[in-house]
């Protein structure tokens, strides 16, 4: 019951931060969400405005004309405003600027809105052919059921066609008359299903993000993501001109630890490394499991000289660690080997990783608890001793 619970707490102290604002979110995940987000929005102005604009003629055939011709020229207007947005919206890439096509659809679906009760006299009627635009507002918020959005985007679009139809209400004096009030009731019931299946599509996305980006026992990227986002981080940089340098660790002794305290406070070290490591690098620095005891940090903008100093002091600090067995309150202390290396200007993600690997074994070599940099062309004789003995 109590892992339950705790589970529970986890899991609401994982997900609620990022279900309210999409600065809890990380970069990589936002850009994965500004591609699902941007397609949703492009096909959604695309439909709507294809159904806008064919709705038109009915405008011309049902009303009059007085007021027919200017709804009609109305919805061609905003039939072409939304084909805009989709077709700007398909050229970006960025989250922020998803956000601003998402908010100018709905900023034009409730101009339009306003314009034609406008053009109708803003009209009483219960049925007829008036009565489908009062109904306007209910479409505009069931159409946003499609958003993967956080509550705040989603609170933001909302509040845009609650104020207009509360505005609507106060031009035709039937803002608190039951009929409205039933209206605003039904359109609030709505939007709670709506912000409910919006909430419902990000969690899920987030969920199949972390199972295929994160490690499962660590919660860092794991290798597959981790070399993907460091491949983008590196063109990055040589476009820039910008040193891009690599650390490469593994805690020594690990399988001593196993085989002395069992794999569940190996585990139990595991996590502890990655959460201090994340407490002790930049948000622009890049970290991840490498597989098994190793992990890559990843340090664009960052030149060889500033790696072994950062690297120095990652050694010291993890000397100083203390990190649960799992057996009473006892704690367990590693060190770490770490390879370094730094982008020459011809060097590629894999043959970076291979220099700070051979680092790495010097390390090893060398008694451990240390940290080694190889540049490009450096000689180690370990590396000929360990050909001879494969």
């Amino acid at each position: 019951m109590q892992e339950n619970q705790e589970q529970l707490i986890k899991t609401l102290k994982l997900y609620v931060p990022d279900l309210w604002s999409a600065s809890a979110h990380s970069a990589s995940f936002q850009h994965t969400r500004s591609g699902y987000l941007r397609n949703r929005v492009s096909m959604l102005c695309m439909v709507w405005g294809v159904l806008i604009v064919l709705w038109a003629p009915f405008d011309l055939f049902f009303l009059p004309e007085h007021q027919g011709v200017p709804a009609a020229i109305a919805r061609v207007v905003l039939g072409l405003f939304l084909f805009t947005i989709a077709k700007v919206n398909n050229r970006q890439t960025s989250l922020h600027k998803a956000q601003w096509c998402m908010a100018l659809m709905v900023f034009g679906l409730n101009v339009f809105y306003l314009y034609t009760m406008q053009i109708l006299n803003y009209p009483e009627v219960s049925s007829g052919f008036e009565y489908g635009y009062t109904l306007l507002p209910i479409l505009h918020v069931a159409i946003l059921t499609i958003l993967p959005v956080t509550l705040k985007e989603s609170l933001g679009l909302l509040a845009m066609t609650a104020i207009t139809q509360i505005y609507v209400g106060f031009q035709t004096e039937r803002l608190f008359t039951p009929e409205h009030i039933a209206d605003l009731w039904l359109q609030n019931v709505l939007a709670l299903m709506v912000i409910w299946s919006q909430l419902s599509k990000l969690y899920m996305l987030m969920r199949l993000y972390r199972q295929a980006t994160l490690d499962p026992l660590t919660g860092i990227y794991n290798r597959r993501m981790l070399l993907q986002l460091a491949q983008k981080s590196l063109k990055s940089c040589e476009a820039k001109d910008a040193p891009f340098s690599i650390l490469l660790f593994d805690i020594d002794r690990f399988k001593r630890i196993n085989d002395t305290w069992g794999h569940s406070a190996g585990d139990k070290v595991l996590r502890g490394f990655a959460d201090f490591m994340q407490t002790q690098i930049r948000k622009t620095d890049l970290f991840g499991r490498y597989g098994g005891e190793e992990f890559i940090l990843f340090l664009p903008r960052c030149n060889g000289e500033m790696a072994e100093k950062i690297a120095e002091r990652m050694l010291t600090s993890i000397r100083q660690l203390e990190l649960p067995s799992g057996y009473d309150d006892s704690t367990l202390k590693i060190t770490t080997s770490i390879g370094i290396a730094t982008n020459s200007g011809s060097d590629t993600l894999s043959s970076l990783i291979e220099r700070a690997d051979r680092a790495l074994y010097e390390c090893k070599d060398s008694g451990r608890d240390c940290c080694r940099f190889h540049h490009v062309g450096h000689l180690y004789l370990g590396d000929e001793r360990r050909r001879a003995m494969a």
